[in-house]
């Protein structure tokens, strides 16, 4: 399994916070009801949405959650690719 590397991590962390903003934007939620609804400040959100930042995993769910993102097509856009996965049963 390829191992992700620290250009493809700062594309997957650029455009999860393109996505989040994109969401929160089109459900008309400001940045600051948006951080106190999951638990942080609104400066940590627009580091999220800037890419600056990525979420630990319980505000990703959170995020993902009150936005309606899809987490499984980001894992099929972004995250596989990056991955580049052999699924060859033997590597289990």
């Amino acid at each position: 399994m390829k191992k992700i590397e620290g250009n493809e991590i700062l594309i997957i962390k650029k455009v999860f916070g393109m996505t989040a903003q994109e969401k929160r934007l089109k459900r008309k939620i400001t940045q600051e009801r948006l951080s106190e609804m999951i638990g942080i400040t609104d400066v940590y959100l627009r580091c999220i949405e800037s890419g600056k930042n990525v979420p630990n995993w319980i505000t990703w769910l959170k995020l993902c959650t009150v936005l309606g993102v899809d987490i499984f097509e980001i894992q099929q856009k972004y995250i596989e690719p990056c991955l580049r996965v052999d699924l060859n049963i033997s590597d289990f």
